[in-house]
Parts: structure tokens; sequence; C-alpha cells
């Protein structure tokens, strides 16, 4: 099962509740992206990390260099 890099995020399980109030198991899936990071020796790794975690600047994105 993948998780974020960061923050440690997986899949959470709960309940599905409708108007009449039955219970339908479902499942809370983070939204994870495969991403080329630069870790702190320098060194890049392709990691999942969740949207919450890029958008708030938590991981430094390593740039491709096409020739």
């Amino acid at each position: 099962m993948a998780k974020c890099y960061v923050c440690g995020k997986t899949t959470k399980f709960g309940k599905s509740v409708t108007f009449s109030a039955e219970q339908n198991s479902r499942t809370f899936k983070p939204n994870l992206q495969k991403v080329r990071v630069v870790l702190e020796d320098g060194r890049v790794k392709r990691v999942y990390v969740c949207t919450k975690c890029l958008k708030a600047g938590k991981v430094v994105k390593a740039v491709s260099t096409a020739v």
C-alpha cells in the first residue's frame, strides 16, 4: 500500500451512511503523486508524496535536465 514519504498518510477506512442510516464500508485514499525528490544528502529519489505536502512546499522537486 502506498504511503506519503513526508507525513505518512495512508488509506483510512470508514462508513458511508445513507439517509435511512444504513452503513456501508468505504475507503478514504489520500491524493498521492509519484515525484522525483531531492533528499537532504543531495540524492534524487522517486517517492510518493500527498498533494497537501506538495502544496505546502515540504519537499524539493528535482529538476530534470533534458539534453
